[in-house]
């Protein structure tokens, strides 16, 4: 059964190219894709409905919220909010704070055994 595994990294600056392709790095991958492969520690939840996802991208963008020259909140949610309810797809969702570097990304699983860290 397909789902979104969510991912959270926050650090002081975005990690360099050669760290973030570490399968074993705590770090966000250059491709999303390779979040499944990434320290399972990473992962902080799996949603089988896309408006729980939702709520925890919300949740995640009012306890770190992007500096004012970002994106607004609202249309970062909007764009979620289809992604997620019209096309079961991945969402990425990085931006900078006054504190440093923040992904929050939801990762679109198939289930597919061997590959899930969080198999369903």
């Amino acid at each position: 059964m397909g789902h979104w595994h969510a991912y959270t990294y926050t650090g002081v600056g975005k990690p360099p190219e050669g760290v973030a392709r570490d399968p074993m790095s705590p770090t966000p991958p250059i491709l999303v894709r390779e979040w499944l492969r990434k320290p399972r520690a990473m992962m902080v939840g799996t949603f089988t409905e896309a408006g729980a996802a939702l709520g925890w991208l919300a949740a995640e963008l009012e306890g770190a919220p992007p500096l004012p020259t970002s994106l607004p909140v609202e249309t970062t949610l909007g764009y979620a909010r289809e992604r997620l309810g019209t096309y079961p797809y991945d969402q990425v969702t990085r931006y900078w704070t006054p504190g440093g570097y923040v992904c929050r990304d939801l990762v679109w699983c198939d289930g597919t055994v061997g590959v899930c860290p969080d198999p369903r």
